[in-house]
This record gives C-alpha cells, structure tokens and sequence, in this order.
C-alpha cells in the first residue's frame, strides 16, 4: 500500500511531509540505482522535501534476489562514512549476502520520507531539531549505530574558524569577537542542527550571550565566499570541508567543538522502520559488516593512511590531501551510542524553541538489533573500544601536518542554561 501523505512542513519538521511513493510490488519504485562501487556526487537521487516525514508504509521489502539483500545507504559524500567504504572493499558485506547501494541526499532530516518509506534503509548523518519533530510526529525512523563521537582530549572533525583580519594565533573567541564592530556573525549550517548546537556551547563556554553574535545559515560550499567577502566573521564547519577555509579564505582555527562539546554525539546512522521491522536479519547483518569496517578503519590508521584515503577519493571525488590533513572521524569500535548526549541535544533545541514535543529514549533509539550483531562479531572492552588521545596524536604524526592542539575543555555540566535558553 502506499503511505500515507501529510502537509509540507518547514525546516525544522514541525509538520511532515508527503512521503515517496512505493510501487505496488511493495519494492523501490523508480529508483536511479548506483553500484556499490560507482561515485554518486554528480547525481540527484532525492528531491529537497520538508524536515518531515511521514509514518506509515507497506509493503515487504524482501531480498534482491540470488541470495543477495541489498540495503540502500543514504549519505552526503562525508569521509565520515569511510568504515562502510572499507567494508564494502574488504568484503565483510558480501561475506554476509549484503550489497549496499549508496544514494546521495541532502541530510537526514530531508531523507526521513525515503527511511519512512522503505526507499532508503539507512541514513548517515547527524541528529537535529526536524528529526526529533519527526519522530514525535511517528515517523518510523531510529538511531541504530554509532558514526563518529567527540571524546575528552581529543580533537574533533568540527571546527571553529576565524576569517582573515579578525584572526589572530592563540586567540579565544571572545578575543575574536571583540576584533569586530558591533555583534559578530557567526555561521552554520543549519537551525537546529548539531552546529547550533556547538555554538550554544561555544558561547555558554566563555559566558556570552545572543546578543553578542548574529547567526546566519550557510551551505558549506558558500562559506568560502562569505569568509572572502567579510559578510561572514566566523563559521562553524567539519573537516575536510572546513580546511577549505584555511586553504581557500586564509581562515584560522580558532577551536575544535570537542573543546566544548567533549562528549557530543556528532553523527549517527539512522534506521528506517521498514528496516527494522520487516529486514531485521538484513539490518543485524548489516552492522556487523559495519562493526568489522570500523575496527578495520582503526587497524589501518584512520585518513593518514593512503588506502583510507584512496576510498574516500574514488567514492566521494574528495581531494586526498585533503582528507589526509583532515581531523579524522572518530566512532566507536561497539558501535555504541552516547544517547546522554543525544537527549543533551534534544534538551538544548527545545529550550531553544525548536522542538515542540520532546521524545524518549525507547522511541529515539534502536538497540537491539546493535546487541545481536555484537552478539555475532563480539565486543569490545569499552576501554578499548574508543582511542586513546595518544592513539589520536599518532595519526596526526603521519598526516602531511600534525593536528592543532585542544587546548582547555569545557565540560560545562549545566547546560543548557536560561542565558543559552534565551
């Protein structure tokens, strides 16, 4: 059957929107499919809907045929996702009668109609306002694994950087700020978002207020210009993307957002709920190919590594320098989420007005189905399933120039306070 259609919703999913339509085999319907192999970035597979989705599908979405399931991957080109890249060339999902087709979309919030639907199975990408919004609204879509986290003492993909001229080395961002007339702009990508939520932290960390900054939202691509052009004094942006500022608009790196955010939740995979309910042993299969990839990732030494960087180049079309020099994205070896965090987001957008119905726990996270393929391909210690800040400095060693240090965290264990909430 086809699912069901709601209003359109704005940018922060408080209504949810028509959801794409199934074809009445319950399968894909039109689908542009991409090998597992074959770079999307010069392809549109999904259209820019509302923050939302909506809840109902039908339909079984069963096996590929031969023996083959095939589990369609939604994600930017982020080299974040490199450990299913890894897992796709080592063949740990082979191994497991899985092809993963990958679909290129514009973020989660905008793909949670094709998770809704089935069309997509799972999404990559960070949690936010829309989907929570979504969520309580029942659309069917889960957090099931972890895809890169913020640890204490060690540097994070997210970045703050300063534009040229307002700049200067070892300055904290207050300094920054008073090197500017009147409030100071700052971007990101997106109300709501877990950038937002950085700056919350950000500000709450050296005791400024709203007042202080104006914030604008600015895809990625344009920061560069708007850097270059002096309409932007600060961006808040994830490596490799955000060396572009440094190589491209001379911007100087200010902060790392695991400086203030040690313990954030940067980005997740997201289960659609056709997946969970009617592919359940395609999904648990799934992540122990995921779990393999990720230990993988760690073996062959993160985005310094030629190999790891060659994978991200053939499937992204992302400069290998660049990913080398980058931060890498660090997840954890279990595949564990850290949903205090989560709920600390979630927590901070709705006192920020952005979210109109918290959600719990038991409907914002899938866990099950993570146990039983940890039950499949073991666990890990939990001591050893995250890196040490050495293991981290090692890697920064073998890049083409050793990482920036983290300087002081702020663990600031009231936030949100009211002056953020404001």
């Amino acid at each position: 059957m086809n699912p069901t259609e709601r209003p359109s919703t704005n940018a922060l999913g408080r209504r949810p929107a028509a959801a794409t339509s199934r074809g009445s085999d319950g399968r894909r319907a039109a689908r542009d499919a991409v090998p597992s192999h074959a770079v999307p970035s010069r392809r549109q597979f999904l259209r820019a809907v509302g923050g939302s989705a909506v809840a109902a599908v039908g339909g079984c979405l069963g096996s590929s045929g031969g023996g083959v399931d095939t589990v369609t991957f939604g994600t930017l080109p982020l080299a974040t996702v490199v450990p299913i890249l890894i897992a796709q060339d080592e063949g740990y999902f082979a191994d497991r009668n899985i092809e993963v087709e990958r679909e290129r979309i514009n973020g989660v919030p905008l793909a949670t109609p094709q998770l809704a639907s089935g069309d997509i199975d799972v999404a990559a990408g960070s949690f936010g306002a829309s989907i929570a919004n979504s969520i309580a609204q029942d659309v069917p879509i889960r957090i099931a694994a972890d895809m890169a986290q913020h640890y204490p003492n060690v540097p994070g993909a997210a970045r703050v950087w300063a534009r040229e001229g307002i700049y200067s080395e070892d300055a904290t961002f207050p300094e920054i700020a008073d090197a500017v007339d009147g409030p100071l702009t700052v971007a990101h990508n997106a109300e709501g978002g877990s950038l937002d939520y950085v700056l919350g932290r950000v500000l709450a960390a050296h005791d400024m207020t709203w007042d202080e900054v104006e914030v604008s939202e600015i895809q990625f691509s344009n920061m560069v210009s708007a850097m270059l052009s002096g309409d932007t004094d600060v961006c808040i942006a994830p490596d490799p993307l955000g060396l572009a500022l440094a190589n491209n608009a001379n911007a100087g790196h200010v902060l790392y957002a695991s400086a203030v955010a040690p313990r954030m939740q940067i980005a997740a995979y997201f289960f659609g709920g056709p997946f969970i309910e009617q592919r359940s042993d395609v999904a648990v299969r799934w992540l122990e190919g995921y779990l393999q990839g990720v230990r993988q990732y760690y073996e062959m030494g993160s985005y310094p590594d030629d190999a790891v960087a060659t994978l991200i180049n053939e499937a992204f079309d992302i400069d290998k320098g660049a990913i080398k020099s980058s931060v890498p994205a660090i997840p954890n070896k279990n595949g564990r989420v850290n949903q205090g965090d989560v709920m600390a987001q979630q927590e901070y957008h709705a006192c920020r007005g952005y979210i109109d119905e918290p959600v719990d726990r038991s409907t914002l996270f899938e866990t099950s189905l993570l146990s039983e393929a940890l039950d499949s391909v073991g666990r890990i210690d939990e001591a050893d399933a995250t890196p040490s800040p050495d293991q981290v400095q090692q890697w920064g060693e073998n890049a083409p120039q050793p990482y920036t240090p983290i300087g002081e965290i702020a663990e600031l264990p009231d936030f949100p306070s009211d002056t953020v909430c404001q």
